[in-house]
């Protein structure tokens, strides 16, 4: 009985590497010539290869395919790029925003409190100004950052904001909630309800920048900014009537 027994060649034939040490193209031709599965092998470097279109102006299929991958994984590669920058970012702002806390909570006196927000919130937040406005209540002492509100506040919606709201406003009305601000272009302030303290209280953070503080911020961080200060605030102050 004869039997054909079919053989799969594996190529054995190696490449002459020249005594520099430089590989040539010649080399490569003959090292893809006899190694004709290689590209199955490492499918990764199609994505680096570059295949110029044939002399008719057709591009394979196989080229289209390439090219969408690679566009493909580009894509992936920026969203990756921006992720790892929010969350570089996002980082920061809760070592701040720690720091912040701690140094509120520590907080025995007004001065104490004024001192904090200009330490903490005004130097480490890329804001120019911030305030903290309580209605009826009168200051012990003079304060940067402390303001006791009687009768119209600076801003109609000072007290009226359920939740934190950033907004672009006139230099004039910047001025109003920052005394001695001098500035003549458009700016942007962030209004931080207090509804920890009881009472009508909230946080004004501005900058001179109209794009720092827009509709489109995120409040997470200044919503939790309002819940750690209203009750520090609330201890410090007490109740006003």
């Amino acid at each position: 009985m004869t039997s054909t027994q079919t053989t799969r060649r594996t190529p054995t034939v190696g490449v002459a590497i020249p005594s520099d040490g430089a590989v040539t193209e010649a080399a490569v031709v003959e090292f893809l010539s006899t190694h004709n599965d290689f590209l199955e092998r490492h499918a990764e470097l199609l994505e680096q290869l570059q295949v110029s279109k044939t002399q008719d102006g057709i591009t394979s299929l196989v080229e289209r395919q390439v090219i969408a991958l690679r566009a493909r994984n580009q894509d992936l590669r920026d969203r990756l790029g921006t992720l790892i920058a929010n969350a570089k970012a996002n980082d920061r702002t809760f070592a701040r925003m720690r720091a912040l806390t701690l140094a509120l909570l520590d907080a025995e006196d007004e001065a104490d409190l004024d001192r904090s927000l200009a330490a903490s919130l005004v130097a480490n937040f890329d804001a120019d100004h911030a305030r903290c406005f309580v209605s009826g209540w009168t200051p012990s002492g003079e304060y940067a950052h402390l303001a006791g509100v009687k009768g119209v506040p600076p801003l109609a919606s000072l007290f009226t904001q359920d939740a934190p709201a950033c907004a672009a406003y006139r230099p004039e009305e910047y001025g109003r909630v920052f005394p001695g601000a001098r500035l003549d272009s458009p700016c942007s302030i962030a209004l931080v309800p207090l509804p920890a303290f009881g009472g009508d209280a909230a946080l004004a953070i501005g900058a001179a920048d109209p794009n720092r503080f827009t509709p489109g911020l995120g409040t997470m961080f200044l919503t939790y900014l309002g819940d750690v200060l209203g009750r520090a605030l609330k201890r410090v102050v007490g109740p006003v009537r």
